[in-house]
């Protein structure tokens, strides 16, 4: 049986073991992993200084003139072209579909620095070492083992909420969690070659039984990678939004017993890559914790009373939406982030994020949240059943539910540094887009209060000149969820420009499936565009005083499905042609008086300058326009479903591309930021 014992001893597995001559240390080798790994930090870390000192030399630029977003230097302007190279080939995803169901793949920048972590794996379990040779198995086996625990601190500063990477970088977490779960997946590859090398080798001597049996390191490592399996198996998109709730809590259970056997498994001198994950995640938790109490108790607050902070009201504002809202809150925020919020008196042990609709200027939080399953349809129904009978502001009643907040959370470029903003949100994604063209606003009138980091954000002021704000609803009520802050949109533009400033803001909302508009009703009452008030929104054209314009709609209607409405699916190229509106004359119409009636009330909802146009938005004519006029660099921001989301990514691409942006031609550079639903 001499010739079955392995060369190395398997039950003190250890770095000291002597390898083959010229083949590198298992401990050497873990180190270059993290210089490759810690290169790709560094990396991104100094992209994101760079991006920092641009900011900044922007906001100081924007007083001398409007091109401020143009780069000057010769650094710059190589920083600007490996940029533009960088986005068109980065932001791009290959739209997938087989019949009516459409795959949406990431983009290309992700997918690729996944594919080089992967052979940056497999290299360091292979290197000068020989897959083909039955004598190098087991070095193999060694060697990928060690790779494989080396790769735990990496997986954990990527799931925290307040992580040293996102610092470094400029990313929130909801961005380097996709990482974190490919780089999970990594390490169950990495788990799958140490263990297929060690067992191929026993069973070419009848050996495995014997092991899996006998030998107790063998079973910790099958318990290990078998909780590791069902990590991974279990963060699956479609399994994990089964029950986000039920998935939380036991990916946590399992993660710490996967922690469990595994250093059981490890030899000691492997265990500090044990011991950093778990220091990493306990101060990530530790943060967080202390951050939610500062937060929520109200002795730590002024003008707080009661035992928690906050107390939110509930507000429904249709068939399946509820307003939240939190007034006088004790935290500050940006414009573009979110904050979980729970409310363990109508969902107990549940805590979702919700992006703030709401300034800090508002004196509140405001979210609107679709109610879907758990705690949003709890939430929609206790508005309902409550909203009417609370108590009005004034009767000397604290109104509302106590609620717990953490955050906020969330990084965004700030977007007054870019000349030109195209700004494009699908349903509640307006919810993200909205504040943040209004934070730009409130720049140009000199009085933001955005919260400052260590004293490092410049002083007031935008570069910006121009932004083009595109929402995609379904029903036009849905426009009422924000005419309050629409309205103030079109107030503090119009008070601008009346005070000399060449700025410009026009906004469109795209109605698709809403019965008024689709019935023939496709005309609305518009101010002459050449009037001061209407260049507030628009550039058009016209030579009345007053008239009715003919908004394109689709001509081709379709049924939908989720509500039994008829939808405008073709997409509108031109929202100054006239064309015919949507015909549902398939579909049995409304009463025409009721029909009437909703138009009259709904007309009255927002200002008769902002755009309503029945149908589908092209996008890439919207990013093309705001292209051609931009002075410098723009930016342009989407938040909605997939598909949305992918078609903007894509357009932007193609127009960087057609444009030669920074590649001789004078064309400016796209920064793209997209959200996308769901959770991160």
């Amino acid at each position: 049986m001499s010739s079955i014992h392995p060369r190395h001893d398997h039950d003190a597995m250890g770095g000291s073991m002597v390898m083959a001559a010229g083949v590198p240390g298992l401990f050497w080798m873990q180190q270059i992993f993290w210089a490759f790994v810690g290169t790709a930090i560094a990396a991104a870390t100094v992209a994101n200084v760079i991006n920092n000192v641009l900011y900044h030399q922007r906001i100081a630029a924007s007083k001398k003139g409007p091109h401020a977003a143009v780069p000057r230097s010769a650094f710059f302007q190589a920083h600007a072209t490996l940029s533009a190279i960088i986005r068109e080939f980065g932001n791009y995803s290959i739209p997938v579909s087989f019949r009516t169901v459409h795959i949406y793949l990431p983009t290309l920048g992700p997918i690729m620095m996944m594919v080089g972590y992967a052979v940056l794996i497999v290299v360091c379990c292979f290197y000068r070492l020989n897959p083909k040779d039955i004598l190098e198995w087991e070095d193999i086996g060694y060697r990928s083992g060690f790779i494989a625990i080396c790769e735990m601190p990496l997986i954990v500063l990527l799931a925290g909420k307040r992580n040293i990477i996102g610092s470094l970088t400029g990313l929130g977490y909801e961005r380097l969690n996709w990482l974190h779960r490919w780089v999970a997946r990594a390490l169950l590859l990495t788990v799958l070659i140490h263990f297929g090398y060690w067992m191929t080798e026993w069973g070419k001597f009848d050996y495995i039984g014997v092991k899996v049996k006998t030998d107790s390191l063998t079973q910790k490592g099958i318990a290990a990678g078998s909780i590791l399996l069902w990590i991974v198996v279990s963060s699956i998109a479609p399994i994990r939004g089964l029950s986000y709730e039920i998935f939380v809590v036991q990916h946590i259970i399992s993660w710490l017993g996967f922690i469990v056997a595994l250093y059981f498994h490890v030899p000691d001198e492997n265990r500090i890559w044990i011991w950093l994950p778990i220091g990493f995640w306990a101060f990530d938790r530790l943060v967080r914790a202390l951050l939610v109490v500062y937060n929520n108790l109200s002795i730590l607050h002024k003008n707080s009373t009661g035992f928690l902070a906050c107390k939110a009201t509930f507000e429904p504002l249709d068939e399946s939406h509820t307003r939240i809202t939190i007034a006088n809150p004790p935290i500050a925020w940006k414009a573009g982030q979110h904050l979980f919020l729970a409310c363990h008196m109508l969902a107990p042990l549940s805590s979702h994020p919700f992006t703030i609709a709401s300034l800090p200027e508002d004196g509140k939080l405001e979210f609107v949240v679709r109610a879907k399953k758990g705690a949003t349809r709890r939430f929609f129904k206790y508005a309902e059943k409550t909203y009417p009978s609370l108590p009005a502001s004034g009767t000397g009643k604290s109104a509302g539910r106590s609620v717990l907040i953490d955050g906020p959370y969330s990084r965004i470029r700030p977007l007054r540094q870019f000349d030109s903003l195209v700004l494009v949100a699908g349903s509640t994604g307006a919810t993200f887009t909205l504040p943040l063209m209004r934070e730009v606003i409130q720049q140009w009138m000199g009085n933001s209060s955005q919260p400052q980091q260590f004293g490092m954000e410049p002083g007031p002021g935008a570069v910006t000149r121009h932004i083009r704000f595109v929402w995609v609803i379904k029903r036009k009520t849905s426009v009422s969820w924000f005419a309050s802050q629409l309205d103030r949109v079109i107030q503090d533009v119009e008070a601008l420009r009346n005070e000399g400033h060449d700025v410009a803001v026009e906004l469109s909302i795209y109605i698709t499936c809403d019965d008024v508009l689709t019935s023939g009703k496709s005309s609305f009452v518009e101010k002459d565009p050449l009037s001061p008030e209407a260049q507030i929104t628009s550039g058009r054209s016209s030579s009345s005083d007053e008239k009715k314009i003919d908004i394109k709609l689709s001509e081709v209607a379709s049924r939908d499905s989720s509500s039994g409405g008829c939808c405008c699916t073709r997409v509108i190229t031109d929202e100054d042609a006239i064309t015919a509106p949507c015909n549902c004359a398939s579909r049995p119409q409304r009463d025409s008086a009721s029909t009437e009636a909703s138009l009259q009330k709904s007309n009255g909802i927002i200002d008769p300058r902002i755009a309503l146009i029945a149908g589908r938005p092209h996008v890439e004519n919207i990013i093309r326009k705001a292209a051609e006029l931009a002075l410098g660099e723009m930016a342009v921001v989407v938040c909605g479903p997939p598909g949305l989301v992918q078609c903007t990514r894509n357009a932007a691409v193609k127009i960087s591309d057609d444009r030669a942006v920074h590649k001789g031609t004078g064309a400016q550079g796209i920064y793209v930021h997209a959200e996308t639903f769901g959770y991160a």
